[in-house]
């Protein structure tokens, strides 16, 4: 679609790095916040402590980076840089964010499917809508830069996985570990919204055209 001007505008958002340094914050503080606090709940619920040792620090670290790679190709150009533009020509940002969501919740199905203890169903569901709606305030609010939103997304699936890895051993604290996981980014999505405003889901500045 578009040809190769339109092609070319695609990638070219992955090279608008250059943006407010807080948003590099928000990228990977909240993805690191929220599956630690999902983590103390589940001890509070009776799951062990888990013991890690400083080469995890490496394993995490590599993760990420493999995990930008994969999700910055095969997710986020398709999801926010392809498809969010397109679909904010029509909608306001929320529910464009959220009929996203409506496609990218079953991208999931073949993992939920082959492994169903990963990822419990309906908390998964919602943090999947939830975080669409973050993804797309930091899309709009940085005017369009994928590498924030690449990182945000790529290190909230490492940590959770990193913080959560141990807990499939224990059903209910795991559960509880997810529902966490969910409630803290529907809250933060919900502040998002009531801050920035359900039209643009950008403060005081218009979204980006594309």
């Amino acid at each position: 679609m578009g040809g190769r001007a339109g092609l070319l505008g695609l990638l070219r958002q992955l090279g608008r790095w250059r943006v407010n340094p807080a948003r590099y914050g928000v990228a990977l503080g909240v993805p690191l916040v929220v599956p630690g606090l999902a983590l103390w709940a589940a001890v509070a619920a009776g799951a062990p402590v888990p013991g890690w040792e400083p080469a995890d620090l490496l394993q995490v670290a590599g993760s990420i980076v493999v995990t930008i790679v994969i999700v910055g190709i095969f997710e986020e150009l398709g999801w926010r840089g392809f498809l969010l533009p397109r679909l904010q020509r029509d909608y306001r940002a929320l529910p464009a964010a959220l009929i996203i969501g409506l496609a990218w919740f079953p991208w999931h199905l073949p993992e939920l499917v082959s492994d169903p203890g990963q990822r419990p169903l309906t908390p998964f569901a919602v943090y999947i809508f939830s975080q669409s709606v973050l993804l797309t305030w930091l899309y709009n609010s940085t005017q369009a830069s994928l590498p924030v939103v690449v990182l945000f997304h790529a290190a909230f699936n490492t940590f959770t996985k990193f913080f959560l890895a141990d807990l499939q051993g224990s059903p209910y604290p795991y559960l509880v570990a997810w529902w966490v996981v969910a409630g803290a980014v529907a809250v933060l999505a919900v502040a998002a919204v009531a801050y920035a405003g359900s039209r643009d889901l950008v403060k005081g500045a218009p979204r980006p055209a594309h």
